[in-house]
C-alpha cells in the first residue's frame, strides 16, 4: 500500500486553517467619525431573554454637532458593543433617556427619516 505524503500535509494542517479562521477579535469602538451623535430621545426593549437584551433606541441630533445622520432610529443587540468614553463596558440597561451618545452602524442603513439600521458600537458621554 503507497502511502500519500500529500494527504499527512493536509491532516495536520486542517486543524490549524480551521482554528485561524475562527478568531474571537473583542468588540471595539471604531476609529472613524461616528454616524449618529445626539441624545437617547426615547428607549424601546423589544426582548430580553435572559443575557439576549434587544431594543431600538431613538436619538436626536444635537445643535452644533457634526454627524452623517441628524436623528436615527437603532438597534441594538448582544452583538452591539457599548461603553463609556473612558472605555468602561456598559450593558444595554444602563442607557438612559437624556444620555449623549455617539453610535457607529454596522451594515446598510434604511436612509427614511429618521435613518434606520443596525448600531455596532455605542459610546456613552456623561
Amino acid at each position: 500500500m503507497k502511502k500519500h505524503p500529500l494527504i499527512l500535509v493536509y491532516i495536520t494542517l486542517l486543524p490549524l486553517l480551521l482554528f485561524s479562521s475562527c478568531s474571537d477579535e473583542p468588540k471595539r469602538i471604531p476609529d472613524t467619525l461616528p454616524d449618529v451623535h445626539g441624545y437617547i430621545g426615547s428607549i424601546k426593549r423589544t426582548a430580553n431573554n435572559n443575557d439576549a437584551a434587544k431594543a431600538v433606541v431613538m436619538v436626536k441630533a444635537m445643535e452644533g454637532l457634526e454627524a452623517d445622520y441628524p436623528d436615527a432610529s437603532i438597534r441594538i443587540d448582544e452583538d452591539t458593543k457599548i461603553e463609556d468614553m473612558n472605555g468602561k463596558s456598559l450593558k444595554l440597561e444602563q442607557l438612559r433617556e437624556g444620555h449623549e451618545i455617539q453610535a457607529w452602524f454596522e451594515g446598510d442603513v434604511l436612509e427614511s427619516m429618521p435613518v434606520q439600521g443596525y448600531a455596532k458600537a455605542i459610546r456613552v458621554i456623561y
